[in-house]
Order: structure tokens, then C-alpha cells, then sequence
């Protein structure tokens, strides 16, 4: 397949070298010096003590790669409404693109079955007018992904979790192009794994239980997403989120209870910093709200109450806003 990723930082970045190294046509879009990395030296993928080098094509215009089978955007939710118009230019008749951000997706209410319980009215959601004139809602496949990277170096990723490496993808509405299947088949065996979801609504849920806990107490610690299975009091406050995570989740239609255990969520955590403390750390914007204010909003909605949540999500907030990492409107 023609692939490109758009936005190959650190995940996107591990996601290109596997699907490189497996035969596939991919190309980059990246910028600065990782950019110029990429351009000199290749892409390197570290994971395991094994180093992988493919050569891709790389360029901070996507004008200059032509139609492509699919487009896995890489780039954050804050960086999706800049990168809409360079998107286009990738567009074939028949191109799939997945959108794997962390947090609450821009593309939740699109296609949502009538029966659903109505979302809030998100800022992310207001993306919708910036994809979907472009794009059949068949060829928008939602994503999660489950994979801890970070850029090492330009041009060099490093993979914290070698024993699973995951992008769910599905699509967003009852029909799916067939892309989507042949996407999922090349990652399947590039050595990513991803599954077929029967609602992909529910998998945003499950994954945004850890954003929302583990994630977001790194962030207020300054710390990696393990530190709840060190400290006892953190553990607790962990839990409290996650129990509350589960109430909204429920609330909008999706129970996870019976499938999600606390014990074996902190047993499994990686020792690795989440994105979202990456980007505090070296000043970029920050997904609060889509990873933190989102799902206080669902639970406005549906009349849920959430004190531990509403109190770290306050913690963390003021953290970006002082930096100016998240806008104060």
C-alpha cells in the first residue's frame, strides 16, 4: 500500500518503520530537525535493544506526495485544524484516513447511532467542518492506539512497550471503505497489531480511562503513568478517577465494569511519561481537552458527579494555562 503518516513523531514515527520495513510505500510528513534527520539518515525505530533504519520519503509538504491508499495522522487533536488543509492534497478517490488521537475524538458524534445518548457540545467536535467536506464519513476510520514512544534524538523513536503495540482502527459510521480492512491487514502484518472493533465508540472509552487516571496524575506529579502502582495515595486517587471514568462511560452507553479491573490496569502500566506531560515538558500544546475536560463534560451531561476527576482536571488545567499551552477561552 501507498501510506502516508502524517505527523511522524514519536508513535507515528513507529508506526511508519514497521509498515516501511514490511514492503510498504510509506512517506513521511514531519518537520524541523527531525525533519532534517529523517532526510539524512532515515527513520530509526529502538525497541527491545534491536535498532530498525528505513529510508522514507520526508517532507513538511504533503502537496508533494500525491493520492495515497491511506493516511494515518499522526499529529495531535491540537494539530489537526492546521494540518486540514495539507490533507487534501493526499486525497484519491478511494483514500482512507484514521484519526488516533488521544482523548475524545473529533469524529465521536458522526455516525452515532440515534439510540446513542447525545455528547456534549466539545470545541473538538467543531473539526467535523474541517474533515468532512473532504471526506465520505466511510473513509473516516476512527483509531486507538496503545503504544509508549518517544523521540530519542531526530529522527531516532523509542519504543517503552515491546510487548504490544496497537492501532484499533474502524469506521466511524455504519459502512466502511475497503481500505480500511486493507490498512488494518498491512499493520496486522507489519507487526502492529489491530483489531476489527464491533463499536470503535466503546475502545475510545476504554482507552480514555487511562488518559483521564494514569495520565493525567503524570502529569500533576511530573512523574511516568506507573507512579499510582508506588504510592498508595496516588493508587487510591487512581482508582477514584477510574470508578468515575466508569460512571460517564456507562452514562453514554458503554458499561465497562466487568472488563476493567484497577489491579491489573496498574500492574500494566508502562514506566514510560505520557504525551501529554511530554508536551508540557517541552512547551507544546497540550490535549487538556480532549483528554482532561472532555470527560467532565460528558458527566455534566448526563448528571454524573465527578469530585476527584473535577479536582486533578483543575490541577492540571491551571498548570497549561500558566505555561500557555492550553487557551484560557
Amino acid at each position: 500500500m501507498k501510506i502516508c503518516v502524517f505527523g511522524a513523531g514519536a508513535t507515528g514515527g513507529h508506526f511508519a518503520v514497521r509498515l516501511a520495513e514490511a514492503g510498504h510505500e510509506v512517506s513521511v510528513v514531519a518537520r524541523g530537525a527531525h525533519l532534517e534527520a529523517i532526510r539524512a539518515n532515515g527513520l530509526t525505530l529502538k525497541q527491545a535493544g534491536k535498532s530498525t533504519n528505513v529510508r522514507v520519503r520526508a517532507t513538511e509538504r504533503a502537496g508533494e506526495l500525491g493520492a495515497q491508499d491511506a493516511v494515518i495522522m499522526g499529529v495531535k487533536a491540537t494539530g489537526l485544524k492546521a494540518a486540514a488543509p495539507d490533507l487534501t492534497a493526499l486525497l484519491g478517490p478511494e483514500t482512507v484516513v484514521v484519526f488516533p488521537q488521544n482523548g475524545m475524538p473529533w469524529w465521536y458524534p458522526v455516525g452515532l447511532d440515534d439510540a446513542a445518548p447525545t455528547p456534549p457540545d466539545l470545541p473538538v467536535f467543531g473539526l467535523a467542518a474541517e474533515f468532512r467536506p473532504h471526506l465520505g464519513d466511510e473513509r473516516i476510520a476512527g483509531g486507538v492506539i496503545y503504544s509508549a514512544n518517544v523521540i530519542e534524538a531526530p529522527g531516532v523513536i523509542l519504543n517503552n512497550t515491546p510487548r504490544r503495540n496497537a492501532l484499533v482502527i474502524s469506521a466511524v459510521g455504519p459502512s466502511a471503505a475497503p481500505g480500511i480492512a486493507a490498512l488494518r491487514a498491512a499493520l496486522v502484518a507489519s507487526g502492529i497489531e489491530s483489531d476489527a472493533p464491533e463499536d470503535i465508540r466503546r475502545i475510545v472509552w476504554r482507552k480514555l480511562l487511562l488518559n483521564m487516571s494514569a495520565s493525567t496524575l503524570a502529569l500533576a506529579t511530573g512523574t511516568r503513568s506507573s507512579i499510582p502502582r508506588d504510592d498508595e495515595r496516588l493508587a487510591e486517587t487512581f482508582r477514584r478517577i477510574l470508578a468515575e471514568g466508569l460512571a460517564i462511560a456507562a452514562a453514554h452507553g458503554h458499561d465497562l465494569t466487568a472488563e476493567t479491573d484497577a489491579g491489573r490496569l496498574l500492574a500494566g502500566m508502562p514506566d514510560h511519561k505520557p504525551s501529554i506531560l511530554q508536551d508540557y515538558e517541552q512547551g507544546r500544546p497540550m490535549e487538556i481537552g480532549e483528554i482532561v475536560l472532555a470527560p467532565a463534560a460528558f458527566a455534566r451531561a448526563a448528571g454524573v458527579a465527578t469530585p476527584t476527576l473535577d479536582a486533578v482536571a483543575a490541577i492540571v488545567t491551571r498548570l497549561a494555562l500558566d505555561r500557555g499551552l492550553y487557551p484560557a477561552e
